[in-house]
């Protein structure tokens, strides 16, 4: 392929049938070309996937035991297959993370004024309770964990997913790691040298909707995630993630409505 692809998308997936097809009709309205990284679904991931004519849905390699995530692993062989359509830019996603409409006006802004190599770092929103609203409540668990639900108190939740792409340089993941944030600037590579902390945009994250958050099913795939990766029992860490998400501040959960130019509808 030798035209440059403006911008390219990639994201993982895992039996995102509930949200792929809302992320899909967003990303695609301002995106080049969707890389699907999928993590063998056994739902409808890979149907609704390809209905979409700018993506191209890539299964990765299956692994002998469940428990072996190798997220890293994985988003290094995303963001290696990005690069093969010689983009301009490369934003990295997860399926159920939404930018903001105002990317558009950012990116169109950016696009011939900044230098290879940058990249940026985007503050998460976590919808609660339903697409319309987001929690602002704080509060420490039985164990310690420190939970902030307001991403505007403090330095709150970001991510950096988009990169200005060099060619010229050789990106790096550390490989070992099983699950969680893959680098300091997860979950783009872990050396870049030129990352800005902006407000132009947000991410929209739908993961707190989903039935299998709500029911605690994730809080006991990620525990037996963990215990293999010895941070801990089983016991111990399905608590910890039992805690996070029941938890809440004094005055119980506390929701924001979302801002209205937040939301594609």
């Amino acid at each position: 392929m030798t035209n440059n692809m403006k911008l390219v998308c990639g994201i993982t997936t895992k039996n995102e049938d509930w949200i792929i097809k809302k992320t899909l009709s967003v990303v695609s309205t301002f995106c080049n070309k969707i890389i699907i990284l999928d993590d063998n679904s056994t739902d409808k991931t890979e149907e609704i996937c390809t209905l979409f004519e700018k993506v191209k849905f890539i299964k990765r390699k299956p692994r002998p035991n469940i428990w072996e995530r190798k997220e890293a692993e994985g988003l290094l062989e995303l963001f290696t297959i990005c690069t093969t359509f010689n983009p301009e830019y490369i934003l990295i996603l997860d399926a159920d993370e939404i930018p903001t409409p105002s990317f558009v006006d950012f990116f169109n802004k950016i696009y011939d004024n900044c230098y290879t190599d940058k990249a940026w770092s985007i503050r998460m929103i976590n919808l609660y309770k339903n697409p319309q609203h987001y929690r602002i409540d704080r509060f420490t668990t039985k164990m310690g964990t420190n939970m902030n639900h307001d991403p505007f108190y403090n330095k709150g939740w970001r991510k950096t997913v988009l990169l200005k792409y060099n060619k010229n340089k050789k990106y790096l993941y550390n490989t070992d790691i099983q699950k969680g944030g893959t680098s300091k600037y997860h979950p783009l590579p872990q050396n870049l040298t030129n990352v800005s902390q902006i407000e132009d945009f947000y991410i929209i994250h739908y993961g707190k909707l989903n039935k299998k958050y709500i029911s605690g099913e994730k809080d006991q795939f990620y525990a037996l995630i963990e215990s293999k990766d010895n941070k801990g029992t089983y016991t111990q860490r399905l608590r910890h993630h039992y805690l996070c998400r029941t938890g809440s501040g004094p005055k119980g959960p506390e929701y924001k409505e979302c801002n209205k130019n937040w939301l594609w509808e």
